[in-house]
């Protein structure tokens, strides 16, 4: 005897299927769309605490006074120490450097004599020289992890305002125009004073390795590169001393009297009158974090 089922045995397979694939998909769907949503509540939740992060940053840099007043920082302690030393190194460079070029010269011959000679010189040239070759082998790291790390251009980055602020300056100088740009975090003529330095600083040292090590040198390159590189650093020292001593050291030592780089610090008037654009941010900065209580008790 023969036993039949009134369904097929496809019949049977295909009926409750459909219903556990829908389900299965159905709640996988809801897992994958809950999935993305919390992943999106995570990025929502670390912009907006690298948000605050950068407030606060900003904020912090606010110092009240017990009489009330406000100062503001404006360099941290490695920023003063990284300009110490480009101060003791460019300036040993300068001078021992410039000496050597116009030794010829019979003053300048009896200050080389009284210094302790030509190759008292040259050491203290070369010690300079590797001071400034690690310094700057840090500030390129630092610039790295501003880019990479931190995500950021920095502060020195130029912008289109940069230029148009600078064709101001130009102009206001000249009496063309009634009032200087606002400047923000660095002026456009502090950027291009630390562009300058970017690109001489390569400059100065590959010509220097040159004449340093010329026997190396023209074992890779013909004998006139140490001729070429000896006029180019000559030249570039120069020019480097004179801008420092006639535009750098006048304009923000004696001019704008501006010693924020030694102490770090700046007066609120100095802020008012040399970065009005930072100092608004900053204050903006300042209020935000007081009413949303991250300063309790009027702290700061």
């Amino acid at each position: 005897m023969t036993l039949t089922n009134s369904r097929t045995a496809p019949e049977v397979a295909s009926q409750p299927a459909p219903k556990l694939v829908e389900a299965g998909s159905s709640t996988h769907r809801n897992h994958t769309e809950s999935e993305a949503v919390a992943s999106a509540e995570q990025i929502k939740q670390k912009a907006r605490e690298r948000r605050v992060q950068a407030i606060r940053l900003l904020a912090d840099r606010v110092i009240v006074e017990p009489d009330g007043s406000r100062a503001f920082i404006r360099f941290n302690r490695a920023q003063r120490i990284e300009h110490y030393l480009l101060v003791g190194s460019f300036g040993t460079l300068a001078v021992t450097g410039l000496l050597q070029t116009f030794s010829r010269i019979i003053p300048i011959g009896w200050i080389i004599y009284v210094l302790g000679g030509v190759e008292t010189l040259r050491t203290a040239h070369h010690l300079a020289a590797i001071v400034l070759a690690l310094q700057s082998v840090y500030h390129v790291f630092q610039i790295l992890m501003t880019w990479i790390v931190k995500r950021e251009r920095g502060g020195m980055w130029p912008a289109f305002r940069d230029f148009r602020g600078l064709a101001q300056t130009v102009m206001f100088n000249l009496g063309l125009a009634k009032e200087k740009p606002e400047s923000d975090r660095y002026s456009p003529e502090e950027k291009l004073e630390y562009w300058a330095l970017l690109w001489g600083t390569p400059i100065m040292g590959i010509t220097g390795f040159i004449l340093w090590f010329p026997a190396i040198s023209t074992l890779l390159f013909p004998g006139e590169i140490v001729l070429i590189a000896q006029a180019i650093h000559s030249w570039e020292a120069i020019l480097a001393a004179l801008a420092i001593l006639t535009w750098h050291m006048y304009h923000t030592m004696i001019k704008e009297k501006n010693v924020s780089i030694f102490t770090g610090i700046m007066s609120e008037e100095e802020m008012q009158h040399a970065h009005p654009l930072e100092y608004r941010r900053i204050l903006a900065a300042y209020e935000y974090m007081r009413r949303n209580g991250y300063y309790k008790n009027n702290a700061r």
